[in-house]
Order: structure tokens, then sequence, then C-alpha cells
């Protein structure tokens, strides 16, 4: 019995959620052999489920739609595959087009019609036995979304019965016989597709032609529905809202706002009571765990320093919860259609917005989906200004800075005050980011022009359980990848800030020539632990750099937070927690820790407005993700744009914090 099972279908066709009901939470994510197009892989049983990257047909035009052309073609015995074969419903004569194609490799196979409740809405029959016959292989008509018809595929995957279509010529299996995709498909393909990869002609217009022919005759007998959909129909009428050049754009806007809002609104009670609850187990540990260095580690170091991202938890969740949302019921797509014409005056076109909109969760997966771009100027640009999205990562950072300078209120008694800052330094990074595009695409000219198609979905119900699924599934990716990073740091950290290279009378010396120099705000317990910091390891790697950071409002603690947060950015607010909670039982609470933090000497706060601010725009600049580095290292093939791209970034970061501190402090 075949151990993998191809999932394969046209964009939009429900694919994901039926993959999701097969494989439940047991799934993960890897990248194809060779490329950096991402794949999903779950288990059923003792099969592996692979969700192939969704495609219009064999004749690939993008890097993704190769990839999952490749594995189709290259999909051969004694090893073969079986093709589970999604489809939707209410669009069957265009699906089955690149059905008859796979049909022609001669790969077992069965098809899935999904969306049966929106079938049966519009009012749309569909002889299931007469289709199955006349296709030759098995036939299902499913809902995804509920899990009605499932169970039939569950069983069909047990007993392998998958078979090969008989509905086809093999006119493509003959011309990608034996000598592989490279030297003899791809090379056709070309000589039939115009420079610009959007007319197909000779040979191939002609095998479309006769598939068409027999799809339709094929449907002709088997499949009867009213002239005009229920659904389409509807969703017509609702594009002339939110795709009106107007008020299309203000609904979006103001959806965006309002995921803002949320963010800060419902997050609040969560992260206290998180807060609150690492700060009373750090305690817990350092006063009851011996030997009191160990305590001292599991508290300060290692509790502290995980509680500083997972207080995030909630902020996180309920970002890729809202956007789930908007994916779920088509809005995304409709944002994509909507943003073309701005992204044309940044030389980008309408394909850009997914790697862009991707970049607010994670820059990584948002630039590999830029393979989708068959324009390679377009997709460079894409590649280097995509950084400049405010990902997940920023969000920690950002969370703990705004709450730090803005207070509680709200805004004519409505607006979280919080929320608008947040909604501000989003913007501030997409503005970035078309910037960034724009200057790449006029320095980088070309006289090659980006072809762009978009198929809208339909508009649906948003499918609830496949939206905190998926909203569990990246906040644990987010949580377990930074947490491993931020373990390791903390660990670090700790050892680095709670050991020094003098001795124990040198630095109880200091402690008592500062306690008698104190002032009276200062207690002789904050002064002890300051004085250790200061001159611990970590005290000495902050003050080597303090000079270049003094001019941003920045003193040796902040400069070791900020020095090791170049690895991931999401390291910046554990290392604070790390370094201002060492040798202190003063504030259980990260933020009341920082709020309370003074500027040595004095009574003046160490975090201002204008620091704060500062270091908002020094990581909204900043490309402080190694990760990145190395994607975008892999996706241009050289280290030529990831030297650029990290030293400019660099500069327009220090550049814009040093202005900011001037300017109001």
């Amino acid at each position: 019995m075949p151990n993998n099972i191809l999932l394969v279908g046209n964009p939009n066709t429900g694919k994901s959620t039926l993959f999701n009901q097969l494989t439940g939470l047991r799934q993960k994510t890897a990248n194809f052999e060779g490329v950096t197009v991402e794949k999903k892989k779950g288990k059923f049983g003792n099969h592996n489920i692979i969700d192939l990257p969704g495609l219009k047909s064999l004749w690939s035009v993008t890097l993704d739609e190769e990839v999952s052309a490749r594995e189709i073609i290259h999909n051969k015995k004694p090893d073969q595959s079986p093709v589970l074969f999604i489809a939707s419903g209410l669009n069957l004569e265009e699906n089955l087009l690149l059905f008859s194609q796979i049909a022609d490799l001669q790969v077992p196979m069965a098809l899935v019609l999904n969306y049966k409740d929106e079938v049966t809405k519009n009012k749309i029959q569909i002889n299931l036995t007469d289709l199955k016959s006349k296709l030759g292989c098995p036939v299902f008509l499913v809902n995804s979304r509920s899990g009605e018809g499932v169970d039939l595929v569950r069983a069909l995957i047990k007993s392998d019965g998958f078979k090969i279509p008989s509905a086809f010529a093999r006119s493509y299996y003959d011309k990608v016989s034996d000598k592989g995709f490279e030297n003899n498909y791809r090379p056709k393909l070309m000589q039939w597709v115009d420079s610009d990869n959007s007319v197909i002609k000779g040979d191939a217009i002609q095998d479309l032609e006769k598939r068409h022919l027999i799809i339709h005759n094929i449907l002709q007998d088997t499949v009867r529905q009213p002239k005009e959909l229920q659904q389409v129909s509807r969703g017509e009428k609702l594009d002339k809202v939110f795709l009106h050049p107007l008020w299309g754009t203000l609904i979006f806007l103001v959806i965006l706002f309002l995921v803002f809002q949320a963010i800060f609104t419902f997050a609040t009670y969560p992260m206290d009571w998180i807060d609150g609850f690492f700060g009373n187990l750090a305690n817990w540990a350092v006063s009851t765990i011996q030997p009191t260095w160990l305590g001292d580690l599991i508290g300060n170091g290692i509790i502290k320093g995980l509680g500083g991202i997972l207080i995030f938890i909630p902020q996180i969740a309920i970002l890729f919860f809202l956007f789930g949302i908007l994916e779920s019921t088509g809005y995304m797509s409709r944002i994509s259609f909507l943003s073309d014409n701005l992204l044309k005056r940044f030389g980008l076109s309408g394909s850009a917005v997914v790697p862009l909109v991707s970049g607010l969760a994670c820059s990584i997966p948002a630039i590999m989906s830029a393979r989708a771009i068959n324009n390679e100027q377009e997709r460079l640009a894409i590649i280097l200004a995509t950084p400049f999205m405010t990902c997940s990562a920023r969000l920690p950072v950002y969370a703990i800075l705004i709450a730090l300078i803005f207070p509680e209120d709200t805004f004519l008694g409505i607006f979280n005050i919080k929320g608008l800052a947040l909604f501000g330094m989003y913007m501030l990074g997409t503005l970035m980011s078309l910037l960034a595009a724009w200057i790449v695409i006029k320095f980088k000219s070309s006289d090659k022009k980006s072809m762009w198609i978009l198929e809208l979905p339909l508009y649906r119900r948003p499918h609830w359980k496949r939206v905190f699924q998926d909203m569990y599934l990246k906040t644990k990716s987010f949580v377990v990848d930074a947490g491993k990073v931020i373990l390791l740091f903390s660990i670090i950290l700790w050892f680095l800030s709670s050991f020094s290279p003098h001795s124990e009378s040198y630095l109880q010396e200091k402690i008592t020539e500062n306690i008698t120099n104190k002032i009276p705000e200062e207690s002789a317990a904050e002064i002890e632990s300051s004085t250790n910091l200061q001159y611990s390891y970590s005290g000495y790697i902050g003050k080597f750099i303090e000079p270049a950071i003094a001019p941003l409002g920045y003193d040796w603690k902040i400069g070791i937070a900020l020095f090791s947060s170049f690895a991931a950015r999401e390291i910046f607010v554990g290392t604070l927690s790390t370094l201002y909670s060492v040798g202190s039982e003063e504030e259980s609470t990260i933020i009341g820790r920082l709020k309370a933090e003074r500027i040595p000497g004095t009574t003046s706060p160490r975090f201002t407005i204008a620091t704060c601010i500062s270091l908002l725009l020094f990581y909204a600049f900043a490309l402080q993700c190694m990760s990145t580095v190395a994607i975008v290292r892999r996706e241009t093939g050289s280290w030529k744009w990831p030297a650029i791209q990290f030293t400019a970034m660099l500069i327009i970061a220090y550049l814009a914090a040093l202005a900011a501190f001037q300017l109001l402090n």
C-alpha cells in the first residue's frame, strides 16, 4: 500500500480544509527538496498526506505552481503515490482541466467534489454514479467544512481504492517520457508560451480545446445547474461595495483598525494574568530552590526569560485568529484586488499583496511566497521590502514599549489609545515596505512587464474549526520556535549578568561606595543589584557598545537587549526581563519593573517617551532576524542582496531612532 498521498487541486477549492479534516493536528510544514517553497505534511493512519500548493494546470508559470507540477509529473512507478484531487462543486468544468492532465500520467486517482452545502443551495444536481463511470475513478461529494462525506474519503484511503481514470488520452504522458521535466517537458511548454507568459498558442491551444470539449461533454450528461448561481449573484452584489475604490478602501482600513484595537482590548486580562503568574513563579523559584545559584538561574534566568515571550501569546493568537477569519470568508483575496491600483504606483502588481500581507505574520514564509511573482524585478523588490512589514515577532516589542508610554485611556470614549498607537506602527511598516519596493524597482529597471491574474473566491461563512486550528498551530509554531532561542539566550544572559571578572571584595567595595553616594529614593538592595549587574560580563559588553547607542537614548542595559535581539527581535523583551530582574525582588511584573527603572544617580525614568519612541522606530526598521537573512540569501542565490538589505535597514533604523530621540528629548 503506498505510504504517500498527494492532495492536489486548484486554488480556492477547500483543499487545505480537507487536509485539516484528514490529519487534524498531526501535521507539520517543511520545504520541498532543493527549494524553499513550503509544503504541508500530515498523518492519516499509516499514510502521509502531502498538501501541494494550488495550481491551475501543469503548464505552470509561477515557481509555486512549478513545484507542484514537478511533484506530480515525477510521481512515477514503482513508488507512485495516488492523487486525491479536490475540485469545487460550483466550478467543475474549469477544475477538471488539471484533473485531465494528471489523468494522462496514468496515476491512481480519486475525485472529491467539495462544497456540498453550496451545491445543494444553488440547486446543482450531480449524478455521482454516472460521473464516476465516465471518469473511471471514485468520485465523492463532500463538505470539507462540516466534515460531511469525509468518512467516505477516509474509507477510500484505508482500502487503497484509487483508480486510474480512463476518460482522457495520454498526450501529456507521451511528452514527458523518460527524459524528465527539465529536458523535455519545460522546453516544449516555453515554445508554446509568449514572452510575457500570458498567451498559450500552437499545439497547446489545440490540446486545451480538446480537453475542454471532453470535459464539457462529460458534465453535460452528469450535471444540471441553473444559468445563474445564487451564491455567485450574491457575491457580485457584495463586491460592488467591498471592491469600490472609495468605500472598499475605507472598509478595509476600518477592519484593519478594529483588528489592532482588539489585540490590545481583549488581550489585556490574560496578559496581566500570565505576567503575574510568571513573576510569582520566578520569586517562588528564587526563594525555594537550592542551591541558591540554581534557584536564581531557574527563577530570574529561565522563568523570567520565557515569561517575557509567553505573555504575548494572547495578542499573537488574536492576530492569527482575526486574520484567519478574513481568509476564511474570502475577504483577504478582495484586499489583494483592492490594493492593485495602489501598488501600481509603487511599480508593483496585485500579486505583491500576498507576500506583503503574509509579512504581518512572519517574513520568512512571506519571502518564500514571492515565488508566485513571475516578474524577477518585482520579486526581488518584494524580497527586499517585505521585512519592513510588522511581523508577529515585533508585536511583543511594540506591545511592551507602547504599554510603557501610553495610558489606559480611550479616544472619544471608545478607541483604546494603545490600539491606535499599534495601528500607527503597522501603517508605518507598510509604508516603508512600499517605499523600499519602489526604490528597488527604480534602481533595478527592467523592460519586462508583470502579469497578474486573481480568482476571487466565493464569500463564505468563517470555518470556525479551521480558524481555531490554524490559530493554534501558528501560535504554537511561533512560541516553540521563539522559545527555543529565548531559553538558550536567557541562560547565557543569566550567566553573563550573574558573574563578574572581579573578586567579591572588589564588588563589595563598589557597592559600599555607591550606597554612600546614593540618592534618597534608591534602596540599598537596588544599588547592590545594579552594581553587580554593572560589573558583570554583560555589563562590560553593554558598556562597550554604549557610546554608539547613547545618542539614541539607550544605556548599556538596553544595549545588551538590542545586541542580543539581532538573532531574533522577540528576544528583546526576554532580555530586558532577565537583565532588570537579576538580583531584584521588588517588582514581579515586567512592565512594572521597567517603569520603576531610573537613570543612575537621578530620579528620572530610564524609559521616557523619547527613549521608547526611539526604540519603536529602531525595531520598526532594523533587520533583526538571522533566519530572514538566510532565506533572502537562499532566494536570491547570493550574499550580495542580504548584505545590502541588512546594512540599509540598519542605517535607516539608526537614523530614525537618532532623530526621534534628539527631537523629543
